[in-house]
C-alpha cells in the first residue's frame, strides 16, 4: 500500500506540473496578424526578367525635383560627415547623359553634367569650372562633391535592363525572406562564372524592384541601392525614395523624389556645360587633348 500511495502521489506530481510553465518542453504562442508573413506573390524568373526590363523601358528619360542628402565617411572612417538636405534637379537620358543642379535657399550651389566619360562641374560660390574623368580618383579637397560621381546617381535612378543576348545560365533565381517580407532575387553571373555582376531584389508582395546590389571587377560592391514609397507618375510605378552606397568611395546619399516628369523629350543640349566666361578652369583630366588635338569634355 505504500508503494502504491507513492505512486500515485508522484502520478498526480507529474500530472499537476505538467500544467506549470517552468515544467513545459514546449510552449505554444498564437502569432498575431501583424507578425505573420506578407502575402506573396509568384513569379518565373522570365517573367521578373521581363518585369525588370519593361521597368528600364518605361524610363528612358527622367526628370525629377527632390531632396538630397549627403553623407561622407563610414564605419571605416574616423568620422562621418552629413551634409544638410538640399533641393535638386536631376535630368536623365539614356544610355549616359545625366545632369544635377543642387541649390541652398534658391541659389545654385553646382551644376554637374556628366556622359559616360567624363564630367564638367560648375561652382558658382567658388566661380570654378572642373572637368575630369569619371574614372579617375581626385583628393577630396581638390573637388568640392568629393567622392560622389554622376554616373552613380545614374545607376541608381535609371535601372539598366537585361539584355535579350545574356545566357540565361548567368542568371540564378533565389527566394529569401526577412521578417513578414519574402524576396524574389535575381543573381547575375559574370561572363567568368566567378562572382556577381548584379544581384537584384523583388518584393513578392507586389513585384516592385525594392534592392539592387551592383559588383565591380574586384568582387566588391560598387553600389548598393535601395527603393521605397513607391508612387504612380504618368501611368508608371515609381520610387519616391532611394537611398545608395558607395562602400569603395565611402559615401552615400538619400534622394527624396517630390515630383518626376518622365520620358518627356530632352535635347542634347540641355547636358551640355559651358564654362561662364571669366570662371576658373580646374582641369583635372588626365589628359585633356585627343590625338587630333580637340579638346576633351563637355565644356566645350
Amino acid at each position: 500500500m505504500n508503494r502504491f500511495t507513492a505512486f500515485v502521489a508522484i502520478l498526480l506530481l507529474i500530472i499537476a506540473s505538467a500544467n506549470c510553465s517552468w515544467f513545459r518542453v514546449k510552449q505554444t504562442r498564437q502569432v498575431p496578424p501583424n507578425e505573420r508573413a506578407l502575402p506573396a506573390m509568384t513569379a518565373s524568373k522570365s517573367e521578373l526578367i521581363n518585369r525588370l526590363n519593361s521597368i528600364a523601358k518605361s524610363t528612358q528619360t527622367l526628370n525629377l525635383r527632390a531632396y538630397l542628402e549627403l553623407t561622407g565617411g563610414s564605419a571605416n572612417t574616423p568620422e562621418v560627415e552629413r551634409y544638410r538636405e538640399s533641393e535638386g534637379y536631376i535630368l536623365v537620358k539614356k544610355p549616359s547623359l545625366i545632369r544635377i543642379i543642387v541649390l541652398a535657399f534658391k541659389v545654385t550651389v553646382f551644376d554637374m553634367v556628366s556622359n559616360e566619360k567624363e564630367t564638367s562641374l560648375y561652382v558658382p560660390p567658388k566661380n570654378k569650372f572642373y572637368h575630369f574623368f569619371n574614372d579617375q580618383k581626385i583628393e577630396n579637397l581638390k573637388i568640392p562633391v568629393g567622392n560622389m560621381r554622376p554616373y552613380h546617381i545614374f545607376q541608381a535612378v535609371a535601372i539598366e535592363p537585361i539584355s535579350p543576348e545574356l545566357e540565361r545560365d548567368r542568371i540564378i533565381l533565389e527566394e529569401d525572406q526577412e521578417g513578414r517580407k519574402k524576396f524574389y532575387i535575381l543573381n547575375i553571373l559574370k561572363k567568368s562564372s566567378e562572382g556577381f555582376e548584379r544581384k537584384i531584389w523583388f518584393d513578392r508582395f507586389d513585384l516592385n524592384l525594392v534592392r539592387q546590389k551592383i559588383f565591380n571587377d574586384n568582387g566588391q560592391v560598387g553600389s548598393d541601392i535601395s527603393y521605397s514609397n513607391f508612387k504612380v507618375f504618368n501611368g508608371v510605378s515609381y520610387p519616391t525614395e532611394i537611398n545608395f552606397r558607395r562602400p569603395q568611395e565611402e559615401y552615400s546619399l538619400r534622394i527624396q523624389v517630390k515630383n518626376l516628369k518622365m520620358n518627356e523629350v530632352l535635347k542634347d543640349n540641355q547636358f551640355v556645360l559651358e564654362k561662364p566666361a571669366g570662371a576658373e578652369l580646374v582641369e583635372l583630366a588626365e589628359k585633356t587633348k585627343t590625338p587630333e588635338g580637340r579638346p576633351v569634355g563637355l565644356s566645350r
